[in-house]
């Protein structure tokens, strides 16, 4: 077995390959997806590596212990086992996410809680107090991974989700998760090169995402993480991780005296447009996005060639009923595989794959949050 820490890092379920070759890019060892994540091997200064610089991932997770759970008494022993005086502080706030069932264990918060118990009881025995436990902002965030019989502990080195990059500046209804835009941007075989358009941008996180890879910037650059937070984060971590910084901004800078695709977003909402151009300011890359009012079914790139990206209506809010979302379907259909164009789209509703009338040349099953969606790509090279 190599050598270092075991972690896990999380994603949208269905794009556990797409981080997997992102963990393996980085350098981690035994690198194995996982249902929802991707479980690998390094030191302290992947895991950090990994927290600046995944694009798909959600947390990055390190593993502290495993133990079978028969009952909720397991719980707490194999909490109680581990060695939290190492990884805590009297002064340290902590909370404790479970998720997941076991046998007698059919409510997460009740599982948290005999873990908070343990490393509490632990920590008053061998430290002489208990930390106290702050839900909403704690320094060190536990994690439970719960698996018919078995339990997993970690700690969340990324702290809030990684898809809070740090640019988003203005709420727009049901904005795709900017991991799951990258994820989405990674699939789809984009080389960088040539052009890439999103007409149905939203708030404009697809185009942002590919603007951000295609500029080498560390989606985690403008953003805080947990374990810098921990009570191990000394002086000597401090030094790596700055260097770490560093040699991202040098990295960027190089990136950015290279040639730029041109990368386009446009929607029919003046309001989602005008949402796209502040976000994009805000990722850095508002030079890198070209933005527009218009409406995709009427969408004409001003290439010959390109890479089409977008996550069209499934039709949940379209008050108007099947009828019409079936014309806006079709009429999409034909607005969106322009001669000589690739088409990805994100599709949760069955219909829009039909409206293309033609098979996708690839699909990936996956999850925007709770809904059950295929990625579905159509190349003119194959057909």
């Amino acid at each position: 077995m190599s050598g270092g820490s075991s972690w896990l890092a999380t994603a949208a379920r269905g794009t556990e390959p797409v981080l997997a070759r992102e963990l393996g890019a980085l350098g981690a060892a035994d690198v194995r997806p996982t249902e929802g994540g991707v479980a690998f091997r390094g030191p302290a200064e992947l895991g950090r590596r990994a927290n600046l610089w995944l694009r798909s991932a959600n947390h990055v997770l390190l593993r502290l212990a495993g133990f079978p759970v028969a009952s909720a008494d397991d719980l707490y022993a194999g909490a109680y086992d581990v060695r939290w005086e190492d990884l805590l502080t009297p002064r340290t706030t902590f909370a404790v996410a479970a998720q997941g069932r076991a046998p007698g264990v059919r409510h997460s918060g009740y599982a948290a809680l005999r873990v908070k118990d343990a490393a509490a009881d632990r920590m008053r025995e061998r430290r002489g107090a208990r930390p106290d436990v702050d839900p909403r902002d704690p320094d060190v965030r536990i994690v439970l991974l719960l698996d018919g019989r078995a339990g997993t502990l970690f700690l969340d080195s990324s702290g809030v989700s990684l898809h809070r990059r740090g640019w988003r500046r203005r709420a727009t209804e049901a904005p795709l998760r900017e991991t799951l835009a990258a994820a989405i941007v990674l699939w789809s075989g984009w080389d960088r090169r040539r052009p890439l358009c999103d007409p149905l941008c939203g708030s404009g996180t697809i185009a942002i995402e590919a603007a951000l890879w295609a500029a080498e910037r560390a989606p985690g650059r403008g953003r805080a993480f947990g374990f810098q937070r921990w009570p191990s984060f000394g002086e000597a971590e401090a030094r790596a991780w700055r260097a770490l910084l560093e040699e991202a901004d040098e990295r960027a800078a190089a990136a950015g005296r290279a040639a730029r695709p041109p990368i386009r977003a446009s929607d029919r909402d003046p309001e989602a447009a005008a949402a796209t151009e502040l976000h994009a300011a805000a990722a850095g890359v508002g030079g890198l996005v070209r933005v527009a009012t218009a409406d995709a079914r009427r969408f004409a790139p001003p290439e010959t060639s390109g890479m089409v990206v977008c996550n069209p209506p499934y039709g949940e809010r379209l008050a108007p009923g099947r009828g019409a979302l079936d014309a806006l379907y079709r009429a999409l259909a034909r607005a969106l595989r322009p001669a000589g164009w690739v088409t990805i789209v994100l599709s949760g509703n069955p219909g829009l794959a039909r409206a293309f009338r033609r098979r996708p040349d690839a699909r990936l099953p996956l999850r925007n949050g709770a809904l059950p969606c295929e990625l579905l790509r159509w190349d003119p090279r194959r057909g």
